[in-house]
């Protein structure tokens, strides 16, 4: 099977802190790929950081993202041209239990991608 990225489509991924509850205040959110770096950023509940670019022409964009709060620290996968069903619109909560990830192909609904 041949995957030929979609040049021209614009994706964005989209961080939400839905840290909900006592002791779950500021979530620390430092993201990057093997060219850029996005930089540390403190999300409050609710709050979101998101960025947009576009796939490389070999197919082989990815983003990961440092998580960090109270005595959790975690690093995901937060966006892979090869494996991502978001479409261009990529969705991540992170939750007490987990970071949850948006599917809009085919199903419309929030995946457990990651637990702590």
């Amino acid at each position: 099977m041949l995957i030929v990225p979609v040049h021209g489509r614009r994706n964005t991924v989209r961080i939400t802190n839905d840290l909900k509850g006592s002791g779950f205040t500021q979530l620390l959110v430092h993201c990057g790929s093997k060219d850029d770096d996005l930089g540390i950023h403190y999300l409050q509940s609710g709050q979101s950081f998101q960025w947009s670019f576009k796939d490389n022409i070999w197919g082989t964009t990815l983003f990961w993202c440092h998580l960090g709060w109270n005595s959790v620290s975690q690093t995901i996968t937060a966006y892979r041209y090869s494996d991502d069903s978001c479409g261009s619109q990529c969705w991540r909560s992170i939750r007490p239990d987990g970071a949850y990830f948006y599917s809009a192909e085919p199903f419309r609904r929030w995946d457990k991608k990651y637990s702590w």
